[in-house]
């Protein structure tokens, strides 16, 4: 702990995780740079040690630009053995075409990929962030994941996405009120095809959003070229105070048309269209 802080008392959930990871004894993990997997990493080199981690982050047309900088700052800031991986996931026809399916059919490619650059550096095992909330929605590719063996310890140890904040706020990690993030993929209506330049448009107008003060908002592209905006909380009445200013600023990233979604964030809405 810092200067003269006292040592926190470990929590069942703390004392479940070491000993689950103890029982591992080395591994890769997915890591995108979220508070589950920040969490995971920071934990997993404080109980195996830094040389028995490797934190490899996938750079592909479905993630955001601030992810892959913010992954790297943290693995370089606590000196751990990193890997960007770049992974061309709009190769693949049944990812482009956006069903239902495509988020199995990306993270199979996606976690094939990272299991063979982690096997070629020594690392057998691979793991990722998910916890048992994440079975609450729609989510196919933890289908693919389970297929390929990885391993999701905050779910084998019962972790949930409160506590998971809650043991990252104990650990002194900043990303415990980082919002919830999905791929950029999660911002078209399934059934429309996937085009590079309109995630890239997606990613850039809620990074503006930011800017605003709109952390965690979602820039929904239809598929008549229009955005539907969602915010979380107490921050959609105050989008609705800012509309115009809202919406110009999205207007500007080349959608036909911006509104505000009255009912604000619903997770997995794209899904639902």
């Amino acid at each position: 702990m810092p200067g003269g802080e006292k040592k926190l008392t470990p929590l069942p959930e703390e004392v479940r995780l070491a000993q689950y990871l103890r029982g591992i004894g080395k591994l890769a993990i997915a890591f995108s740079g979220g508070c589950d997997s920040v969490l995971l990493a920071d934990f997993s080199a404080r109980v195996l040690g830094p040389d028995s981690i490797l934190l490899i982050h996938v750079n592909s047309s479905l993630t955001f630009s601030g992810e892959d900088r913010s992954a790297h700052e943290f693995a370089v800031s606590r000196n751990l053995p990193y890997l960007e991986l770049p992974v061309d996931v709009l190769e693949d026809l049944r990812i482009v075409c956006n069903d239902k399916w495509r988020c199995y059919h990306c993270k199979k490619r996606i976690f094939s990929a990272i299991q063979s650059a982690a096997a070629s550096r020594g690392f057998s095992v691979l793991a990722d962030g998910t916890n048992p909330d994440d079975r609450h929605d729609w989510r196919p590719g933890i289908a693919a994941a389970d297929e390929l063996g990885i391993l999701h310890p905050f779910s084998e140890c019962g972790i949930g996405k409160r506590r998971i904040r809650l043991l990252a706020r104990r650990a002194g990690l900043s990303v415990w009120t980082l919002p919830a993030a999905a791929c950029l993929a999660s911002r078209i209506p399934t059934g429309v095809p996937l085009k590079e330049e309109v995630l890239r448009r997606c990613g850039a107008a809620e990074q503006a959003l930011a800017q605003l003060g709109f952390s965690g908002s979602r820039v929904r592209a239809l598929a008549d070229g229009s955005a539907s905006l969602e915010f979380r909380g107490p921050a959609l009445s105050r989008a609705f105070r800012m509309e115009e200013k809202v919406c110009n600023v999205v207007r500007s990233f080349g959608f036909s048309r911006v509104v505000i979604h009255p009912s604000g964030y619903r997770q997995g809405s794209m899904n639902r269209l």
